[in-house]
């Protein structure tokens, strides 16, 4: 049985006096992340867009690597999942856009923000009367479903493509 699973990080943005800190933070031997698409073992300069991952980390940490993220490069814009667990368990999705926010839930192995249906029905029937989906989506329903950080997030991932 292994308490591991693959795990993706995408750097899009971050302000060039954080480059190096987000370096470092790939760079923890305690992570063990790979260089995404260099040969180099520990590349100069950090690779906007890139994917950086490893095919086996301990489950969680996706949880660190987010709060090391946020601490040691605020500017930073990222997405990065961790994948499901074999036991069925499912993966772990952090996106952060500074100023906009933070959206965290479950996924899927590429990443894909997994909503469960009974939560998302519990959510729902307990929206007051009268509430419009703007509304809602405005408050509660942006926790839920991360709309407000996810688009502040696709132009990064279209200019990436």
């Amino acid at each position: 049985m292994s308490d591991r699973s693959p795990f993706q990080l995408h750097v899009y943005a971050v302000h060039e006096d954080e480059q190096d800190a987000v370096l470092r933070v790939i760079a923890d031997e305690q992570l063990g992340l790979d260089w995404g698409d260099t040969e180099e073992p520990e590349p100069i300069s950090l690779t906007l867009g890139s994917c950086y991952g490893a095919h086996e980390m301990p489950l969680g940490s996706s949880h660190r690597l987010a709060a090391a993220l946020q601490a040691q490069a605020p500017t930073a814009v990222f997405k990065l999942w961790q994948d499901p667990h074999w036991n069925g368990a499912d993966g772990h999705l952090v996106a952060h856009v500074p100023g906009v926010g933070t959206y965290e839930i479950d996924c899927t192995a590429d990443g894909v923000p997994h909503v469960g249906v009974a939560g998302l029905a519990k959510q729902l029937s307990g929206v007051p009367a009268g509430t419009s989906v703007q509304d809602w989506l405005a408050g509660a329903g942006d926790q839920v479903l991360g709309v407000t950080v996810l688009a502040a997030l696709e132009p990064y991932e279209k200019s990436r493509r």
